[in-house]
């Protein structure tokens, strides 16, 4: 239990019942109708553009029916759920406490840096860059904008911490739970993971979020990582070790961040798992910016855990996230063709790897849309996510493209 008038009990609120709202045909049909009108740009030197989002919708198409079948098994009686491996069993819990998101925090969250970028300019500024080619730089120049006010499911947002063993340090989360969630029931999560400078607080307050997730049944994790500049486990140069950290087995050194970013993500996912009635087999992966090359390295590194992932606005398919790993991962790739942090051809080079390997994928790029401001403040972009999810499965998987033959 944790502190404030606001405050709540997870394992009370894990054992409130209610009706489940489920996904419908409807949407599906409405995603793939949608999907035939797309004002879609596919451009790539190979000349196979064109084929990269008729292939992966192709294949994706013919298990639509399998995939509504099995929404209606949304509402199956629940199991014991097993968190997500025995290594995150011994930190599930320590010193949990959350309490529910206010108007106060919301608007206070709008003003750290590199972030909210709708125009509504707030000061003090960041200073302005110098160098073009540094990323983190370039976003410290767009202007820090208001949080609009919170819409109804909004204010059901958790803003939870944790003790984290491995860091010796306390992590936050954020967690929505639908208000009609019913233990008896196995519910859909997506881990929602976030970009560079950005907090879980203000990823999980991306417009529409919550509301989809409200509306079509969802649990959503948006995790720490360790620190907003986390990176989500791929290894970058020199590891960075953490001198307040325990020692990592796996090395025997000290815990580097970019370790303790996927450590943390995953311990709080299975804490999650733990607390909640969650169906093993629809757990999804989406994330914006560095969240986006995050999503491509847990996807591929961790892929029997996913049922579809969602790389936004980032990269990544190469040697730390073979395409090879994703063959069996549904994938909905989005990007703006005007992102000037990470650029599309991130997004295209690893759209042709997993074409190349068969794996089933959708790619949507958007015309004269930027790197943050058309995900961040762009519902009806992000509603496309939720489409994607309410789609695919584990249970309706039926596994890579067919190639070809040579």
């Amino acid at each position: 239990m944790c502190r404030g008038a606001k405050s709540v009990d997870l394992a009370r609120m894990a054992g409130r019942q209610g009706k489940q709202s489920c996904p419908t045909p409807g949407f599906a049909r409405g995603f793939w109708d949608w999907c035939a009108s797309l004002p879609v740009q596919i451009r790539d030197d190979t000349g196979s553009g064109g084929d990269i989002m008729k292939r992966g919708i192709g294949r994706l198409t013919g298990v639509v029916g399998a995939a509504l079948l099995a929404m209606a098994g949304c509402a199956t009686s629940g199991e014991p759920q097993q968190i997500a491996s025995a290594e995150t069993a011994a930190s599930v819990a320590r010193g949990l406490d959350c309490s529910f998101l206010t108007e106060a925090d919301a608007a206070a969250s709008a003003g750290v840096p590199n972030v909210a970028h709708d125009g509504v300019r707030l000061d003090p500024q960041p200073p302005p860059s110098t160098d073009p080619n540094d990323a983190i730089a370039q976003r410290a120049n767009i202007p820090r904008s208001a949080q609009p006010p919170l819409t109804p499911s909004q204010t059901r947002i958790l803003m939870c911490g944790y003790e984290l063993d491995a860091a010796n340090a306390r992590m936050p989360f954020a967690l929505f739970v639908p208000d009609n969630y019913d233990p008896a029931k196995k519910w859909p999560l997506i881990v929602d993971l976030h970009g560079a400078g950005v907090t879980p607080l203000q990823q999980i307050l991306f417009d529409g979020t919550t509301d989809f997730a409200q509306r079509d049944g969802y649990i959503v994790l948006a995790p720490m990582g360790f620190s907003t500049f986390g990176g989500w486990g791929p290894p970058r140069g020199t590891p960075v070790l953490v001198e307040t950290a325990d020692i990592n087995p796996a090395t025997g050194e000290k815990w580097a961040t970019n370790a303790l970013s996927e450590h943390d993500a995953l311990t709080v996912l299975g804490m999650v798992r733990d607390k909640f009635n969650v169906d093993p087999d629809r757990i999804y992966l989406m994330g914006h910016s560095m969240g986006g090359f995050g999503t491509f390295f847990l996807g591929a590194k961790h892929n029997s855990l996913w049922a579809g992932i969602a790389p936004i606005a980032g990269g990544g398919v190469g040697p730390n996230a073979p395409a090879e790993a994703l063959k069996g991962v549904p994938v909905l790739v989005m990007h703006g063709a005007e992102d000037n942090v990470v650029r599309k051809e991130s997004s295209r080079a690893s759209v042709r790897a997993l074409q190349a390997v068969g794996a089933q994928h959708i790619y949507l790029e958007f015309p004269g849309l930027e790197h943050e401001f058309f995900i961040r403040r762009g519902r009806e972009n992000l509603e496309k996510v939720f489409h994607f999810f309410n789609l695919v499965s584990r249970k309706t998987n039926v596994g890579p493209i067919p190639q070809p033959a040579p």
